[in-house]
């Protein structure tokens, strides 16, 4: 008989070392379960059987099986930020990892999520993700210069965050009219002279169609704390990776509980497809200019699945102030944000200007002509 999602979640409240008795984490380093006491290692499940699309219209209530207890993990609210992290049972000293707050409380849930179907475990370790952000912070010359040896980098997380990916086979329809521009000559009177001029006009031709699309894996972040904006910029994450939820591959890692739910989850993914959707059919009418487009879309076949994928979170202080990065926990891709220095800004807009101006005393001089 199969082990059933109870069973192997309770698991991780013994996952000890069967060499040494002491407790096992995953490592990033060796993509395995590590002893860090004996060197024990245990190789992790790799399949992706359980990592399949489910009907978006059946009954949350029903999908709703997974409680965080039953993992060996606790909830902590965060009293700053709000942001309700998953931590170890036993972990003592809490920084929230979203915004450094120690106000971080114990919150008892009595309630169930959906669990997620697959997990993708970290291959980005901490000395990398350290390295990694050391060479994105002194790139950038409109940065100040001493940035690299003065930021001070505050707490880094390696957190798994929550995700929604959605599919849906598109059929649109479209509509519109395509402008393309011709030019006409004109005489017209510009200082007491007769002059010829060109006079650009649009011959306007409405046209219609239709196509099919699918999309394959919509990837919605399903925290309030990293918004879809900002994490859009550290994709993408190699999905064909996913692997069958295993909470082993949590312990000794933070992760977060998702607070988007699965219905606005799809709401930001029909706003993406529509985008695209747009994006194609502008492409499809052609022309030069184009006004009135229309478009109508009907979806079906609507699956969604939950993941977790890993990220590096953290925040680094330069002088007093705080700004924040993440990492891609699976290719090591840096985002964040960065101060301006004023000065180099300043004087890269002076350049400009006494080059524009060296260009024109050149040309009115003649020496460019000679």
């Amino acid at each position: 008989m199969s082990e059933t999602p109870l069973e192997s979640l309770r698991d991780v409240l013994s996952l000890d070392c069967p060499s040494c008795g002491a407790r096992l984490h995953y490592s990033a380093d060796h993509q395995s379960l590590l002893c860090d006491h004996c060197g024990y290692r245990e190789d992790c499940n790799k399949v992706n059987d359980e990592v399949i699309e489910r009907c978006l219209h059946q009954s949350v209530e029903s999908l709703a099986d997974y409680k965080i207890e039953n993992s060996g993990k606790v909830i902590y609210n965060c009293g700053n930020c709000s942001a309700k992290l998953i931590l170890d049972h036993d972990q003592t000293r809490i920084n929230c990892a979203f915004c450094g707050s120690e106000k971080v409380n114990l919150e008892a849930f009595n309630r169930r999520y959906i669990r997620p179907s697959g997990i993708l475990p970290f291959k980005v370790a901490r000395d990398k993700a350290f390295k990694q952000f050391k060479q994105w912070i002194g790139r950038g010359w409109f940065h100040p210069g001493k940035l690299k040896e003065m930021a001070k980098i505050e707490g880094l997380h390696g957190i798994y965050i929550p995700f929604w990916t959605f599919d849906a086979m598109t059929q649109n329809q479209w509509s519109g009219e395509a402008g393309t521009y011709y030019y006409e000559t004109q005489r017209v009177r510009v200082n007491g002279q007769w002059q010829n001029r060109q006079v650009r006009k649009v011959r306007w031709q409405w046209r219609q169609g239709q196509f099919e699309y699918f999309f394959d894996d919509i990837l919605v972040s399903s925290s309030h704390q990293l918004s879809q904006s900002f994490l859009e910029r550290i994709l993408p994450f190699e999905l064909s990776e996913v692997v069958n939820f295993d909470p082993r591959l949590m312990v000794g890692w933070e992760s977060e509980v998702y607070n988007i739910g699965l219905k606005d989850g799809f709401v930001e993914a029909v706003n993406i497809m529509n985008n695209h959707i747009r994006m194609m059919s502008t492409s499809a009418l052609g022309g030069d200019t184009q006004r009135n487009l229309r478009v109508h879309t009907d979806r079906s076949d609507e699956t969604f699945k939950h993941i977790v994928l890993p990220i590096w979170l953290a925040s680094y202080t330069y002088k007093n102030k705080i700004y924040r990065f993440i990492i891609n926990g699976q290719n090591g891709k840096v985002h964040g944000q960065k101060p301006y220095s004023w000065v180099r800004i300043a004087l890269a807009v002076l350049a400009c200007i006494l080059f524009v101006l060296l260009f024109v005393f050149l040309a009115e001089s003649g020496i460019l002509a000679g």
